[in-house]
């Protein structure tokens, strides 16, 4: 089992009084381990993102402990607080690069902040410019580069002082969709390559199905389901996970699919449309032909629909399932014994 890295302990943050009071964090509690990559999301106004600028004290709860490393950050003040935060660095979705200094310049600045020398500067700054693939615009100025470009500096600058932990507060919101598979990419090869702690909060389910471990759902300041991603897609237990999931899933049955009927060719013989719904190594596997010869019946497949989460298969088979009544219930059933969810959508009774 991996090492936990951050401990959010009944964490709670409530803004302003009386009648304007809102409990922006809600007793939240979480465990994040080491070298994973975390993923938080939330609707708009749920609380993801004070619940990360908590983390690093960015956000001073009313109650609650956060630990970071067996530390807990929110005991810590002054030279023990900016200490700690060497260790996390953050990147956000306006970038919040310093338009008066070029891309080496932005990437340095922490460096210049901790006292590091100008050598170690140098060498840290270009293996990093060399890391987020910026090496020819090294001189370069906030204004002169991309949004993708932008949020490699902002990667890079956050890396600058070997953090354990990575903040990313939808780090690509701003982004079109191949400049974010670009970033998320070099997202998982930084984690890859340095065992750095991810927490990335989004409120887009793309994002956590590309890069995502474990995620967690927030509503309203309280977390409402957590688990490994796969776990999460293939049960969502919550409206708002079930919500999430059905933007990305792409679950409804085209109409033309609805409305069309099976058609046997044999006395004696009935016919399902049915939806068969798969995840994790089964994808690989030949149940519909190991199916098909167990039983003797036929399959028509009108509809299929593969996608990945994270280096995870899954999607769904329509197919039209034909034979002897019997023969039909016992493929079947079959194919949920080897771990596929099945879904009869229409069907015709036996010809005479």
């Amino acid at each position: 089992m991996l090492p936990v890295m951050i401990e959010l302990q009944n964490v709670t943050k409530i803004y302003g009084h009386g009648d304007n009071r809102v409990v922006a964090l809600d007793d939240v509690s979480l465990t994040v381990n080491k070298g994973e990559v975390f993923g938080i999301i939330g609707l708009s106004g749920a609380g993801k993102s004070t619940l990360v600028r908590c983390i690093n004290k960015l956000e001073v709860p009313q109650s609650g402990a956060i630990h970071i490393a067996n530390q807990d950050i929110t005991k810590l003040k002054g030279k023990e607080l900016r200490q700690a935060r060497r260790k996390i660095g953050m990147i956000f979705q306006h970038f919040n690069l310093l338009s008066s200094r070029t891309v080496y310049g932005n990437i340095a600045f922490p460096l210049e902040i901790a006292g590091a020398k100008r050598t170690e500067i140098e060498k840290q700054v270009l293996a990093l410019i060399d890391l987020v693939g910026l090496s020819d615009k090294i001189t370069a100025y906030p204004a002169q580069l991309s949004g993708g470009q932008k949020q490699r500096v902002g990667i890079a600058r956050a890396l600058a002082n070997n953090p354990e932990v990575l903040l990313c507060d939808e780090a690509t919101s701003a982004l079109d969709p191949e400049t974010t598979k670009s970033i998320l990419g070099l997202l998982q090869d930084v984690n890859r390559r340095f065992g750095l702690t991810i927490v990335l909060i989004t409120h887009q389910m793309n994002v956590i199905k590309e890069i995502c471990d474990t995620v967690a759902v927030i509503e309203d300041g309280r977390i409402v389901e957590k688990g490994p991603v796969v776990d999460v897609f293939a049960h969502p237990q919550t409206h708002t996970a079930r919500r999430f999931m059905k933007s990305v899933l792409h679950t409804e049955v085209p109409a033309e699919i609805k409305e069309r009927k099976v058609i046997v060719h044999k006395q004696g013989w009935i016919g399902k449309t049915v939806r068969i719904s798969f995840i994790g190594n089964v994808a690989g596997e030949p149940v519909i032909s190991s199916m098909i010869r167990k039983f003797d019946v036929d399959v028509n497949i009108i509809y299929a629909n593969l996608d990945f989460i994270k280096n995870t298969p899954f999607g769904s088979l329509i197919v039209e399932l034909m034979g002897h009544n019997n023969n039909v219930e016992q493929a079947m059933r079959f194919l949920v014994a080897q771990g596929l969810k099945m879904e009869v959508l229409n069907g015709v009774e036996p010809t005479v």
